[in-house]
């Protein structure tokens, strides 16, 4: 018999890694999924919301029924999701609320967040705790009453190893390149509203606008 034609033992070793990932990720989306589908309607701002995985967030949350609320610059259209119908989106869009606005700019943020009530804020691409603090202080204004504050922070936090998976409580490293991811959560772990730091890994993907993929294959 013919020997099948099997990948280097290298790119095998990625397969296996993309494969046990994917996995990991399905089963994350499934428990936060029902954790939603088990809770009443939530005011939900997402700070960005139209880029890859902000855009799957938000079509998420209005599939479960929550009332979102997208915050940006209005620089990138909203569009579909692979796979989404155009009916689809467009009731979508007919059921969520867009504020233009630049993070970057405190006042703004006073002024326009601030002058809202939500439940919950997903924080998609703050990158230092100046992007951060301000919003938090927007949101203690407008939402006294947050129930929880999410961060989309980054797995770069930790002191590289080959330990994987990582846990909360490893080492991080302070010279990486996402130090004010860091000291963001420090920021909110002193805020003292609610909230969760997301670490990812590599995240990719229909939609993704960096070349993962690629990059997985040719190191």
């Amino acid at each position: 018999s013919t020997a099948p034609n099997l990948p280097p033992p290298e790119i095998s070793s990625v397969l296996v890694t993309m494969l046990r990932l994917a996995t990991f990720v399905a089963l994350c989306s499934s428990s936060v999924a029902l954790q939603m589908s088990l809770v009443s309607p939530k005011k939900v701002l997402i700070i960005g919301g139209t880029r890859f995985s902000g855009a799957y967030l938000w079509k998420e949350l209005n599939d479960r029924g929550h009332d979102v609320t997208l915050y940006n610059r209005g620089k990138t259209a909203p569009t579909p999701v692979p796979g989404e119908s155009a009916d689809q989106f467009q009731r979508r869009l007919a059921t969520t609320s867009l504020i233009v606005g630049d993070r970057k700019v405190p006042q703004e943020l006073m002024e326009k967040i601030g002058a809202y009530s939500f439940d919950v804020c997903y924080d998609m691409n703050g990158r230092e705790a100046s992007d951060t603090e301000p919003l938090v202080e927007a949101l203690k204004k407008g939402s006294p009453r947050l129930q929880h504050f999410v961060y989309m922070s980054s797995a770069g936090v930790y002191k590289k190893s080959e330990q994987m998976p990582h846990k909360e409580g490893d080492e991080v490293d302070y010279s990486s390149r996402h130090k004010g991811k860091l000291e963001t959560e420090e920021m909110l772990a002193k805020s003292g509203m609610p909230w969760t730091s997301i670490r990812p890994t590599y995240i990719y993907g229909a939609g993704n606008y960096n070349p993962l993929e690629q990059y997985f294959f040719e190191r």
